[in-house]
Formats: structure tokens, C-alpha cells, sequence
């Protein structure tokens, strides 16, 4: 009995299997969230962008429990370090991100389907929603990306390789949207398939950075400089432009906002066609993974993660 439970736990190597670290890593998530936001709930303190930062950092907090207790690297291994190529992917990722939002926008305000016009505000008033957009759309962004493309995903990949493993997190990142506002089917095979996206960005560079680029820059553009909504949902907060939409929502998303239409999908397979066809894009020298042999934590390299 004894020997079944440890076969059940461990694998042949005496390691915890993949399947109980993806657990351990859906289980410390939510654990860290409560311990963050309770406190917040006791105190009567309603507060969107200390929430959304309690997110990341639990996310982060388990991320780094697990790759340093369980796969005995450093936090790096998971795709965030500082690398000769951090910049190039960010940007690469950013530009891309942008390009897609705007290429979207100009072919519906070419068929006359989005008419932008600007908020009004003055300088400082831009400025500062243009700051705490970025602070908004960056922490979303980055936490999305460890809670589907970092180590629950990465783990997976050991498990059952990476084309079932990025299949199996873009549907859960679709089903992680089910119920934001005026969500559709259409919409939903789109963020599935921007999750397929990220994935794949992730598999060529080895890193988080251009995933990571790639989506912030993409909801940052979709709601701060055109006024669309993202995922359904559209905080004049966030938005320096007011934009009024008309159109079929098979081609413009509707109230979901671009990525509910057939422009997003088109956009999506552009850059994903893009990003595996990119020669500059590729791991850097050096690179740890958590399926890396190197045990960097109680070696002489850990401290430099």
C-alpha cells in the first residue's frame, strides 16, 4: 500500500509527477489571493488596483514556492530573467501587440464602423490615465501569462508535451473569460486562440517577455489609445479616447469589443504566423528551464538567477 501511494506521488526518479505540481500550483494561487484580499474585504477597503496587484503577487508567490522548493531552480526558470534579448522580445512583443489593435481599428474606421473621438482631458489628466493604464493592463497582463503560461503550463509540457499542453491552457484560458460581459462564442475561440498565441510565443523565445509584451500591448491599445472595449469590458478610466461603434458584431465584436470579430482572428493568425516564422526570435544562450538538468538552486549558479 505504502509503495502505491509513493508510485501515486512520485515518479520513477523519486520527483513529485507534473500532475500533482499543476495541482499544487491551482491550489497555492487561490490560497495566497484569500490571505491578500480578505484582509482588504475585513477592512472595508475597496480598492480595483491593489486587487489586480494581489493577483500578480500571488501568482508570483506561488510561481516562485514551486520552482524553488519543487523543481529546486530559481524563479527564472519559469521565463523571467534578465537576458541579452529581454529588450528586443519586450519590444518585439509590444510592437506587435499595437500593430494588431491598430490594423484592427483602421480597417473598421475605413468601413466606417468606428468613429474615435478624444475624452477631452487635458495634459496632466492623460498623463496620469495613460500611468495607471499602463500600471493596470501590465499587472493584468503578467498575471495572466503565470497563471497560463507559466509554470502550471510549462509543467504540462513535461507531462504530455506541448501542442496538448497549450490546447488544454488556451481552452482554459477561454473558459477563465466566460463570464465577462456580453461574452459570445465567436469571442471565446478568439481569446482561445490568442491563448495558442501566447503559448507559442512563449515555446519560440523560452521567455515570458514577448507573450507577455504581446498581450499587455495588445489591451492597452484595444482600450487606452482607441477606446474599444477589452474582453467586454470598457472603464473610461483606462480610455483617452471615446469611440463610437457601429457594425456587425461578427466583424467588429460588438459590445465585447474587437476581439469578439473576425478582425481579431485574422489579426491572431497573422502574428502567430509571424512569430513562428521570425528568425531573431529565439532562446537566448544560457537559457534554464524547469525541465533543465541543472539544479541551480544547491549549486554555486543559483544565486545568480
Amino acid at each position: 500500500m505504502i509503495r502505491l501511494f509513493r508510485d501515486f506521488l512520485f515518479d520513477r526518479h523519486g520527483d513529485i509527477r507534473q500532475g500533482w505540481r499543476v495541482a499544487a500550483f491551482m491550489c497555492l494561487v487561490p490560497l495566497f489571493v484569500t490571505g491578500g484580499i480578505l484582509p482588504l474585504r475585513l477592512a472595508g477597503i475597496e480598492s480595483p488596483m491593489l486587487e489586480k496587484l494581489i493577483l500578480l503577487a500571488s501568482a508570483l508567490g506561488a510561481t516562485w514556492t514551486l520552482t524553488r522548493s519543487v523543481n529546486r531552480k530559481p524563479v527564472r526558470a519559469v521565463g523571467l530573467w534578465i537576458h541579452d534579448r529581454t529588450l528586443r522580445e519586450l519590444g518585439a512583443g509590444c510592437l506587435l501587440g499595437f500593430l494588431m489593435m491598430a490594423g484592427i481599428t483602421i480597417v473598421e474606421v475605413a468601413m466606417g464602423y468606428v468613429i474615435p473621438s478624444y475624452s477631452g482631458l487635458d495634459p496632466a489628466g492623460a498623463i496620469r490615465v495613460t500611468v495607471l493604464s499602463v500600471l493596470w493592463f501590465a499587472a493584468g497582463a503578467m498575471e495572466e501569462e503565470l497563471l497560463f503560461r507559466g509554470y502550471a503550463f510549462q509543467t504540462l509540457i513535461q507531462a504530455v508535451t506541448f501542442l496538448p499542453a497549450t490546447l488544454l491552457m488556451a481552452l482554459l484560458f477561454g473558459l477563465a473569460h466566460m463570464q465577462n460581459p456580453h461574452v459570445t462564442l465567436f469571442s471565446l475561440c478568439n481569446i482561445v486562440l490568442a491563448g495558442i498565441l501566447f503559448s507559442f510565443a512563449y515555446m519560440k523565445t523560452r521567455s515570458l517577455w514577448l507573450p507577455f509584451g504581446v498581450h499587455f500591448a495588445w489591451n492597452f491599445s484595444q482600450t487606452t489609445l482607441f477606446g474599444l472595449p477589452t474582453s467586454g469590458m470598457l472603464d473610461d478610466a483606462h480610455a483617452l479616447f471615446k469611440t463610437a461603434r457601429s457594425g456587425p458584431a461578427w466583424i467588429g465584436g460588438g459590445e465585447f469589443g474587437p476581439e469578439g470579430g473576425v478582425l481579431a482572428t485574422i489579426a491572431l493568425l497573422a502574428s502567430l504566423w509571424y512569430i513562428l516564422k521570425a528568425g531573431f526570435l529565439a532562446p537566448p544562450e544560457g537559457v534554464v528551464t524547469l525541465d533543465s538538468i541543472e539544479d541551480l538552486v544547491a549549486g554555486s549558479g543559483g544565486g545568480k538567477g
